[in-house]
């Protein structure tokens, strides 16, 4: 059983009746009668399609015709930019775990997959939750047993990631035995991000101390000692003020001491395994280093990727053999918590990254996901490309507003939810259950509601007991 022609052999029939009659029909949509599936994100017709990943079933009504308890599938194909937002325990950062379900290797083959090729992921986990997708869910966990009898319910067995690795900042202590401790190399840090993290101006006194610095020490593999010896030679600085660099000094010294800086350190290269996923815990970081892990990968994967693409190319228009390096063609790139890394209106070393990332990424095969629960807080510039959206419970009209405004499709004029018609989608929005969202693709004609099938592996974001 995966993507089914045959009404027989669909997923458990959780959904044969709805509260929700949307009033609005739905005039384009890619649904595959045989089955009855529905397929966001991609607009080719195909009556056995590939690369598409199970999200879980339609749960409306419909004026016209209605699509009801349709299996909903996702598109992982094409390079996607992802936007989910909710608040907290509406479902969003589960859906995170859902998506990299259905892209990665599984321990055991799944009907949650359909002939998809593993994507290598990378997930910026600032909670540190998603260490959870290596495990089948545990009964003896009271939430797991919960899902447990979901996934019967579902018609869906248990299942684990099979190649998953964990990363850890070097002050976190370890607790499953395998993590793998990471640094960053000074010498992706640019004078910006420094500027950010230390709160200076870049062209400011001290910011052009920094500029200089990274300009004279590059392109060697520096550092921070070596930056904090070239910033206290008096030499290099005729005319600057000792005051200006000592300020300096300290606080890149604070930072030594954390340990999260070495020549040695990552190296974006070794993440881009085909089909691993790579798993950052930084619940333990400041938020501004957060936000430079982030900036950093997502600044090499560009770099890697489009120099990697561009050699597939050139060795494929030639007709020549490729011998560059044996790398995934397409990376996933999911943050949970983005308003965290990538601000508004506060310093960031990942919001300009993530803006190049969004506009550029696509020929280098780069998809990204963003999930957040304050969507009026993300800097929008790197919403720009959003191309499917879910959009789970809100509550503040300000998040409300910055959530629809990036739905890639048109919104609901109107809807009957348990007998009362309401005609303002923020009003919708605020009345979702946990697991309930509002799908938007630029491939359907308007939102869709759908109910998010469980996770297959075992959910970390449970309340504490």
């Amino acid at each position: 059983m995966s993507f089914s022609l045959k009404l027989a052999d669909a997923f458990g029939k959780v959904v044969e009746r709805s509260p929700f009659t949307a009033l609005d029909p739905i005039v384009k949509i890619n649904h595959v009668p045989k089955g009855n599936n529905v397929i966001f994100g991609r607009a080719k017709y195909e009556d056995r399609p590939s690369d598409v990943v199970y999200i879980g079933k339609v749960l409306e009504n419909a004026a016209g015709k209605s699509y009801l308890g349709a299996d909903a599938w996702m598109d992982v194909t094409f390079p996607h930019v992802i936007y989910i937002t909710g608040t907290r325990g509406s479902g969003k950062s589960f859906d995170l775990g859902v998506l990299i379900e259905g892209i990665s290797e599984l321990q055991e083959k799944s009907p949650v997959q359909n002939d998809v090729t593993p994507i290598t992921s990378i997930l910026i986990d600032t909670q540190s939750q998603f260490w959870t997708l290596r495990y089948e869910p545990r009964g003896a966990v009271k939430e797991n047993a919960q899902q447990l009898e979901e996934l019967k319910r579902w018609n869906i067995k248990p299942n684990a990631l099979k190649n998953c690795r964990i990363y850890i900042p070097p002050n976190t202590e370890p607790f499953l035995g395998d993590e793998i401790k990471f640094r960053l190399q000074p010498r992706y840090v640019t004078a910006e991000d420094w500027c950010s993290l230390l709160g200076q101006e870049v062209y400011g006194p001290q910011g052009h101390i920094v500029s200089e610095t990274c300009e004279s020490l590059s392109p060697a593999n520096y550092s921070l000692n070596d930056m904090i010896a070239y910033i206290s030679d008096a030499s290099n600085w005729p005319g600057i003020a000792e005051s200006s660099r000592n300020a300096l000094v300290y606080k890149l010294t604070d930072y030594l001491r954390t340990g999260l800086f070495d020549p040695a350190g990552l190296d974006v290269r070794s993440l881009l395994t085909p089909g691993v996923a790579n798993i950052f815990m930084l619940r333990d970081l400041r938020n501004e280093d957060k936000s430079l892990v982030t900036a950093i990968i997502a600044r090499q994967l560009f770099l890697i990727m489009g120099q990697h693409h561009k050699e597939l190319k050139v060795a494929h228009f030639f007709d020549k053999p490729f011998k560059g390096e044996n790398l995934p063609t397409r990376v996933w790139l999911l943050i949970d918590e983005a308003h965290v890394v990538a601000p508004a209106n506060l310093p960031s070393p990942a919001r300009e990254a993530l803006v190049e990332y969004v506009k550029r990424g696509r020929d280098a095969g780069l998809s990204l996901v963003l999930a957040t629960q304050q969507p009026s807080a993300v800097d929008d510039r790197i919403l720009s490309q959003v191309n499917i959206s879910f959009n789970h419970r809100l509550t503040f009209q300000s998040d409300i507003s910055a959530a629809i405004n990036r739905v890639p499709t048109k919104t609901l004029a109107g809807m009957k939810m348990s007998g009362t018609t309401l005609t303002d989608f923020g009003d919708m929005i605020r009345l979702l259950e946990a697991g309930q969202c509002f799908l938007g693709d630029h491939a359907s004609s308007r939102t869709v509601l759908v109910q998010i099938r469980p996770r297959v592996t075992s959910h970390g974001g449970y309340n504490p007991v």
